[in-house]
């Protein structure tokens, strides 16, 4: 929930810091209307609108509606379409061109010998050349993608900028706003649309990528990188980084499914979908850098789908080779936060003859309300370079991990670039260190990147340059909240950064409940083998870490993906959770990450735990009496194996199992053991405790993704209830991954256990087909999850009591039944809730439960 606030809090300040207004001198050409069939007076949808002798153009929606505008002193609009006369519509320059009512002609043409004519009847599949060409296209697919070598190296250089679009209000009537009057001087224009733009932001990398097609390796090393814009402050490790390069993953046209913005869009090129998913039209023939192209636009049949409208230009040389395509969003796409969506790739032929990419271009339009200022992004890749015979092959794709960075590659200098970079920076993109400067002049800039760094961070810097602040304050979210024994509870910590010291540093809190009046702390000192920029978590991790703790928990209750302090867990629903433990630890830890994705933790912990408020520790004597214990004491060696091939870096404070991490498609494998140690450091019990899980998302092509978990776990042992298996639960109104909602907390307990959760989202795969529904963009959620756990005699005092706990009342050990639960759910309402009803399906007759619930989230996606 935590993670979707910020988001959408670091766009709308992205917003308030930049969207000041300033007069914009160049006039603006606009044309917007509706195009119709002269003959039926029909709205045509899926026509193309260009400027003539541009790229600067659109198609028209379901309703026949277009709109564009330039500042290139373009007045001459081509609009074409299947099976209709071309038509030229010559409109006022400098002016807006309303209400126009293009009407064309149908007509038949002639394509490489092959008759179309034009028809009023339903698209048909049977007897058409378009689906005869692409099927054709489709076929020959994998000997003109390059991946059919054997292997290959190429250099690539990206650059992501990101704009304020349409930047064009007036300065001149707000006294305050006039003291950003210069920012009219670093005024642009976007490539995409003509539009005025003010850019606050430029990423650029220069890479070299490798392939090898057997065994199949692909490596990446970057040269360089660098960060320029408003933004630098407020990535925090490198956090927002990273999930830029999620968002904005490369396209590969021969892939089945295109993923960008988090989702997967069907390709027109798919080997399984792509015939039945989309409409293909023959337009025209055309010459594309030399190559006579068959021109092939293509549409979804539901625009509500995840698929794109666009063109083909398939070469006519009997290969079948895909010389270029332009990708765009239907404009009813159930798409959130985006306006506009267009992917541009053209492709070279080498010496041999093998197809190559020679550049990719992205353009989106974001924004957080209709009307309201719209964000811009341009990703840009250009390859160069090529090499069929990669040098130094076995040193290559013998490293670890997918991705390396150059010890060098963030120190790299101006000369560098210039020298290096395939496509210069445009000159505002060059002036934005520049325009920074002067706007960290006006006080009120750096108040509102002050509120931005603490909202999306969550932490508060105690400098006024976070370059330069030693310990931060934080997280914030968990300053408040409150739970049955504290009542109302206060906390406060922080941590320190690199600046004090690259390798040690301290993070901690204090807690204080009301009630219980008792003061809680954690206290964590780390040494870092590698040096850090800013924070600990950054990885790879290699650390060292000392904890020392006095806090409450509650048995069966732990958040894996937020605090337990977090403010919106504090909302309970249900029976109250009334049986807690005061635990104090003491803790040595070692973790380490390699670059393929694993990691190993270790440590070592002597551990105290302290019945609190109606939990009782009532332990059975062997002349079958109950003696009650203040507490008991585990000594605990474990370690913990995670795997997780190709998994992204991601640098958060929180590390990679964070929620603010979007790199969530790499298969997670964790395999544990927990040995308890009688006797020493006053460990009371002997134990071993092993647990295995695996965890995929897996995509549905557009139709959407499945979350699913499985666990397995073992108590090898003889040990009272705290130290056996029990269930996760969430007692709390907010939506929790990986706990059961409808199960109470130490309902049951277990020594063996397997449990699955499954969720699917379904992302309007349904509600998009449904008239009148459709136009609300809801997504369907359903999820299904179980727990199927057994007690051993030995562990179960009904049967051999000595030595073992009385356990709670409420809580029994599971029978021959598993635990299940299913829920269903809509989300994307108003773009960022999400409500599910939970309904409990197995024992239905256990007392003080609810058999159904409500639990909501904000999520954002895309």
């Amino acid at each position: 929930m935590i993670r979707s606030i910020r988001y959408i809090t670091w766009l709308v300040l992205l917003q308030c810091v930049t969207g000041i207004s300033v007069l914009y001198a160049q006039s603006i050409t606009t044309a917007s209307g509706i195009v119709r069939d002269s003959v039926s007076g029909e709205t045509l949808s899926y026509v193309s609108v260009m400027f003539e002798n541009s790229t600067i153009g659109a198609m028209t929606d379901d309703d026949g509606a277009f709109s564009l505008q330039n500042d290139k002193g373009l007045t001459r609009l081509v609009v074409s379409s299947l099976g209709y006369d071309n038509k030229v519509v010559n409109i006022k320059a400098g002016q807006k061109n309303d209400a126009l009512n293009v009407l064309l002609r149908p007509t038949s043409f002639e394509i490489a010998e092959v008759v179309v004519k034009p028809k009023r009847e339903k698209y048909s599949r049977k007897d058409n050349p378009a689906v005869e060409l692409i099927k054709k296209v489709i076929e020959h697919k994998n000997d003109n993608r390059i991946e059919a070598k054997d292997e290959y190296q190429s250099e690539v250089y990206e650059k992501l900028s990101m704009s304020l679009d349409d930047f064009n209000p007036n300065l001149e009537k707000n006294k305050f706003l006039k003291k950003f009057k210069f920012i009219k001087n670093y005024l642009d224009t976007s490539e995409f649309n003509g539009k005025p733009i003010l850019t606050i932001s430029v990423r650029e990398t220069i890479s070299d990528q490798y392939y090898r097609k057997q065994p199949k390796a692909e490596k990446t090393i970057t040269k360089a990188k660098r960060q320029q814009g408003i933004d630098k402050t407020l990535d925090d490790g490198g956090a927002i980084t990273s999930n830029l390069e999620e968002i904005f993953k490369g396209v590969n046209i021969f892939d089945n499914n295109i993923n960008i913005l988090l989702n997967r869009f069907v390709s027109p090129l798919s080997s399984t979908l792509a015939v039945s998913y989309y409409k293909y039209y023959i337009m025209d023939t055309v010459d594309v850098a030399g190559d006579r192209c068959v021109d092939l636009a293509f549409v979804p049949v539901n625009s509500q789908s995840y698929g794109f409208t666009g063109r083909l230009y398939i070469t006519l040389d009997g290969n079948y080779a895909v010389k270029k395509f332009l990708l765009n969003t239907p404009a009813n796409i159930n798409l959130n936060w985006v306006d506009k969506l267009r992917i541009e790739q053209e492709f070279k032929r080498m010496p041999d003859s093998t197809w190559v990419l020679a550049n990719e271009n992205t353009y989106v339009n974001f924004y957080i309300v209709k009307g309201a200022q719209q964000l811009y992004a341009h990703q840009l890749r250009n390859f160069d370079k090529y090499q069929f015979d990669v040098q130094n092959a076995d040193s290559i794709f013998g490293l670890l991990g997918p991705i390396h960075e150059l010890p060098e590659a963030t120190a790299q200098t101006d000369t560098f670039w210039i020298h290096n970079r395939h496509v210069p920076l445009k000159e505002k993109e060059s002036a934005l260190d520049d325009l920074l400067a002067q706007l960290r002049k006006v006080p009120a800039f750096n108040v509102i990147i002050k509120t931005a760094e603490i909202l999306i961070t969550g932490y508060i810097p105690t400098t006024a340059d976070k370059d330069k602040s030693k310990f931060d304050f934080g997280p914030m979210n968990t300053t408040f909240s409150a739970n049955h024994l504290e009542g109302f509870r206060m906390r406060v910590g922080g941590m320190t950064t690199a600046n004090l010291s690259p390798h040690w540093f301290g993070s901690g809190y204090l807690a204080y409940g009301v009630n219980d009046r008792k003061l809680k702390y954690n206290a964590k000192l780390t040494y870092s083998v590698n040096k850090k920029k800013y924070h600990e978590g950054e990885s790879p991790v290699n650390n060292i870490s000392a904890i020392q703790e006095y806090d409450v928990y509650t048995p069966g209750q732990d958040f894996l993906f937020t605090s337990k302090d977090n403010m919106f867990v504090a909302w309970k629903v249900g029976e109250p959770v009334t049986m807690m433990q005061y635990i104090r630890k003491t803790m040595l830890q070692y973790q380490k990450e390699w670059l393929n994705g694993l990691t190993l933790t270790t440590w070592a912990r002597n551990e105290n735990n302290e019945a609190a408020g109606t939990l009782r520790y009532d332990r059975y004597d062997a002349d079958g009496t109950l003696t009650n214990l203040k507490s008991f004491t585990n000594t605990e060696l474990g370690a913990q194996l995670r795997f997780a091939p190709g998994e992204r870096a991601y640098n958060g404070r929180e590390g990679k199992n964070s929620v603010f991490n979007l790199s969530k498609d790499a298969p997670v494998f964790k395999l544990s053991h927990q040995m308890g140690l009688k006797n020493v450091l006053g460990g009371d019990f002997n134990y071993n405790h092993t647990e295995i899980s695996a965890e995929k998302r897996i995509w549905l092509s557009s139709f959407g993704h499945i979350d699913a978990l499985v666990t397995a776990g073992k108590v090898w042992d003889k040990v009272p209830f705290p130290l056996l298996i029990m269930p996760n639960t969430n007692q709390s109104i907010t939506i929790q991954p990986q706990a059961f909602n409808m199960m109470r907390a130490l309902e049951f307990v277990s020594d063996q256990y397997v449990s699955f959760y499954f969720t699917y989202y379904m992302k309007g795969w349904i509600l998009n087909r449904i008239p009148g529904v459709k136009w609300l963009r809801l997504r369907e959620v359903i999820s299904f999850s179980g727990f199927y756990g057994g007690l051993t005699d030995k562990n179960n005092p009904a049967l051999d009591p000595t030595g073992l706990y009385r356990f709670p009342e409420g809580t029994s050990p599971m029978g021959r039944t598993p635990y299940l639960e299913a829920s269903v759910g809509l989300e994307n309402i108003f773009k960022i809730l999400r409500i599910d009803y939970y309904r409990r399906l197995t024992y239905l007759d256990q007392p003080n439960i609810k058999k159904g619930g409500v639990r909501i989230a904000l999520r954002f996606s895309f």
